[in-house]
């Protein structure tokens, strides 16, 4: 090689792509440091990249063969990759193809510098055929190195800022047209229920309970609904739950019990509870009313009408309460019980409305109160939810 081609100098003047302070909303953002994996096995040539790559505030590893760089890379997953060709064990063209064909994306979507004493337009052509970013022949210049390497990390950033900001719009859309489609749906009841009890004066005193009941019931949901959206959105955003007080868990279940019994008027299908003395509860207790009415609604929109349903709690030799919401029904298929507690997921079987989001949203509040909601059982129509939560 041509020494001088190589020489090291002073690139004081160059800034890291990852040390640039971006402008956002008028506040100055400074790039995390980059990883910059070198893999070349002249140890000339590694000494000179390395020097360089870390006056400009790179972190740098290195890799002298190619199955070494491999390893490196799928325990690292280094920002951007500065690959030689000619390397013992695997080539470069190797490395080239299974960093671009890997599984995982933050390892496809690497940027790869290829660094070759190949310097014919076949190579530079293959090279780019393969997925490198950019071709510079051996002997190279490292201000033009330095160059791309600093704009391509640049760019990988930008770029990832751009999806995660897509992907914050996205979900905000997804949320936006769950929640407008349920109070679409509840309003579209409630005034339908009015307008008809408005325009029929001669209306039978039984049909404008059930149907000022139908407005209540309509009304409560909209409210739980948006009690449910905003709390489980301040966990989603990294903000703690409330503080706690103790209650008295038995006045909690005997509520949602006389809630819930408005709702069933066939005498054998009602919420039947079975606890035993517990005490004191200190937990959160809004949270806690929120999943176990989810689950209670849940149930009673896939129970047999003629079948109770029935909510147990106990008290576990390790401190645990164990809440359960035990109906009869339609089992949950094997192959969707893996899928229930994700956010929008409505079974192929479902019919009628519904968000995706009940389920999703009693998980979200389980785990922030420090436990957990799992499917126990669905079999033999009979579908038993557990809600399990620490006890002090």
């Amino acid at each position: 090689m041509n020494g001088a081609s190589y020489q090291i100098k002073n690139h004081d003047n160059f800034n890291s792509a990852f040390a640039i302070k971006k402008v956002d909303g008028g506040k100055a953002v400074e790039q995390p440091n980059a990883t910059i994996l070198v893999v070349e096995d002249e140890d000339v040539l590694v000494d000179i990249l390395e020097y360089n790559l870390h006056r400009q505030g790179y972190r740098v590893l290195t890799a002298t063969d190619g199955l070494e760089a491999c390893r490196v890379i799928g325990r690292e997953k280094p920002d951007l990759i500065l690959l030689d060709i000619m390397l013992p064990l695997l080539n470069g063209w190797e490395i080239c193809r299974m960093i671009r064909l890997h599984s995982d994306r933050s390892i496809a979507t690497t940027p790869i510098i290829i660094l070759s004493a190949l310097g014919t337009d076949e190579d530079r052509l293959k090279g780019y055929d393969l997925g490198a970013n950019m071709y510079l022949p051996k002997p190279y210049n490292m201000r033009e190195v330095l160059l791309q390497t600093n704009q391509l990390l640049e760019q990988r950033w930008i770029q990832e800022q751009l999806e995660g900001i897509q992907q914050l719009f996205n979900l905000q859309d997804q949320w936006q047209q769950a929640l407008f489609h349920e109070l679409r749906n509840q309003l579209t009841v409630i005034s339908g229920m009015a307008e008809y009890i408005c325009g029929n004066s001669n209306t039978k005193d039984k049909h404008v309970n059930q149907f000022n009941q139908q407005i209540s019931n309509s009304s409560q949901y909209l409210s739980s609904l948006a009690e449910n959206y905003l709390l489980v959105r301040q966990i989603e955003d990294g903000r703690e739950l409330p503080s706690t007080e103790p209650f008295d868990l038995e006045v909690l279940l005997h509520e949602l019990r006389d809630i819930f019994s408005q709702r069933m008027s066939n005498k054998t299908n009602q919420l039947q509870l079975r606890h035993e003395k517990i005490g004191p509860v200190h937990q959160h207790q809004i949270g806690l009313k929120i999943v176990l009415s989810s689950l209670i609604e849940n149930a009673l929109k896939y129970s047999d009408p003629e079948t109770p349903l029935t909510l147990s709690v106990e008290l576990h030799k390790n401190a645990q309460l164990i809440f359960r919401v035990k109906n009869k029904g339609v089992d949950i298929p094997l192959e969707e019980q893996d899928r229930i507690f994700e956010k929008f997921y409505r079974g192929k079987g479902v019919k009628g409305g519904g968000s995706g989001l009940g389920l999703y949203f009693s998980q979200t509040l389980a785990q922030a109160m420090g436990g957990k909601l799992i499917l126990e059982s669905s079999k033999n129509g009979h579908t038993c939810f557990a809600l399990i939560l620490p006890h002090s």
